[in-house]
């Protein structure tokens, strides 16, 4: 996900030429530009236009908004005024009617943010009529989105969340072993956290900690979580344990002691970016700020791959600018959309490390950072993998799923349950939640 503070603690994360700025009307269409409407932005005699757009991140300031979205696109589309609305408005404004034009949301909430209000609107016709280029947005993400929304697209991919390893060069150098490396398996991984994992003194180290909430969501073997023919957990199977079992082997190494505070913390970002006792971290979602990192001699690998997957990377987790089917100003509020997929607006940002590009642009994946010192000598292009695993379906009751597989992953690095147990009893709870779900029509 985008940057934290910046945020997201996801995200994310594709090129298109200069897209048309004529404020969405109808009559502005079929203008010259291969994403429709006009090339210098040039709007004239259109009536104001305020159009809401909320949070659906969760983390995302105000001020960032102003600076990063609502400024460019004010300066690209004079008429439009965009007004933040928090996360927290979502609701309140669904149930009052007051306006929502636009939620930005990552794919992981877009259920929790979009779906459970019913605020989808599918948006085919919109970029078949603004002549919008599909074929330039990274292609596992419009299918990750295609999926959902069983054909339909609710919103294009713009950013996408990052998805490489952290990890502290201090405690490697402390302790005398070398960096990771791009391209390194899941068990290379383990063998340097084994060699990280150690008391210094009164102090103890931990060889790498991770998401496992992302693990999932972005799983390289493009597992579902529920089935989406039978609305019933598809996670006790050989192959998601295979997931289980490379993720829980770190917390397993001789000297982590896990106990159940401590598997809270090894889940969260402050044990390395503010205790940092830890040598490696995989959030698998999060762009990290600079003040967050200040005075760490860090740097970043590529996500780690599996054996008989060797040239696959994680998943898409996508940012998307979804047009909600209350608002009044479908047309304006796709014409910003498709802006901020565009390379003209992006390029500035990508620079200067705001975010991550879900178009598919090597001018763009280069050009993250340069901007910065925070990003000068870092491997970026560890940042987003060369090849995306296949999208899973997301359902509805995906948030059910992963909660109880989270817990069954707590139980099997606290020696709670084997992991085919835990399996089972997350499989059981699964379904007996769904189905009491069902029951009472949601």
């Amino acid at each position: 996900m985008v940057k934290k503070g910046i945020a997201l603690s996801l995200a994310c994360l594709l090129t298109f030429t200069a897209l048309a700025a004529c404020g969405g009307a109808a009559d502005n269409a079929a203008d010259g530009g291969s994403n429709g409407g006009s090339q210098n932005g040039a709007v004239a005699n259109k009536e104001p236009v305020q159009l809401v757009m909320a949070d659906g991140l969760g983390d995302f300031p105000e001020d960032r908004f102003n600076r990063v979205i609502a400024d460019p696109v004010k300066k690209k589309f004079p008429h439009i005024t965009l007004k933040w609305a928090p996360s927290t408005e979502i609701k309140t404004r669904v149930t009052t009617g007051d306006p929502l034009d636009i939620v930005m949301s990552s794919s992981g909430l877009l259920q929790a943010r979009v779906l459970d209000f019913n605020l989808q609107y599918d948006i085919t016709p919109l970029v078949k009529k603004y002549n919008f280029d599909l074929n330039k947005v990274e292609p596992t993400a419009v299918d990750m989105f295609k999926k959902v929304g069983n054909g339909a697209l609710w919103g294009i991919p713009t950013f996408m969340s990052p998805s490489p390893l952290y990890y502290n060069k201090d405690l490697f150098d402390k302790f005398g072993v070398a960096y990771p490396k791009d391209g390194m398996t899941w068990d290379d991984l383990y063998e340097l956290a084994k060699k990280l994992t150690r008391k210094d003194g009164n102090q103890q180290y931990y060889g790498l900690f991770l998401s496992f909430v992302h693990v999932l969501r972005r799983n390289q073997y493009s597992l579902d979580m529920v089935d989406p023919k039978t609305d019933t957990a598809a996670f006790n199977t050989d192959p998601w344990k295979v997931v289980y079992e490379k993720a829980a082997q770190f917390y397993q190494i001789p000297g982590m002691d896990m106990t159940s505070q401590k598997a809270a913390l090894a889940f969260q970002r402050d044990s390395f970016t503010k205790d940092r006792t830890v040598a490696m971290w995989l959030p698998v979602s999060t762009l990290h700020t600079q003040a967050e990192l200040q005075g760490m001699n860090w740097d970043i690998a590529s996500f780690p791959v599996y054996k008989d997957k060797p040239d696959l990377g994680p998943q898409p987790y996508p940012v998307a600018f979804f047009i909600t089917t209350s608002s009044k100003h479908k047309d304006d509020a796709f014409q910003v959309a498709a802006y901020l997929a565009s390379e003209e607006y992006q390029m500035e940002w990508v620079k200067q490390g705001e975010f991550l590009t879900a178009l598919k642009s090597d001018a763009l994946r280069k050009a993250f950072g340069q901007g910065t010192e925070m990003y000068k000598g870092k491997n970026i292009k560890a940042m987003l993998p060369e090849k995306y695993a296949p999208a899973a379906f997301i359902s509805k009751y995906n948030s059910v799923a992963e909660s109880q597989m989270g817990s069954a992953f707590t139980k099997i690095i606290l020696n709670q349950a084997d992991i085919n147990t835990a399996l089972r009893e997350a499989e059981e709870a699964t379904n007996k939640k769904i189905q009491e779900m069902k029951a009472a029509g949601n």
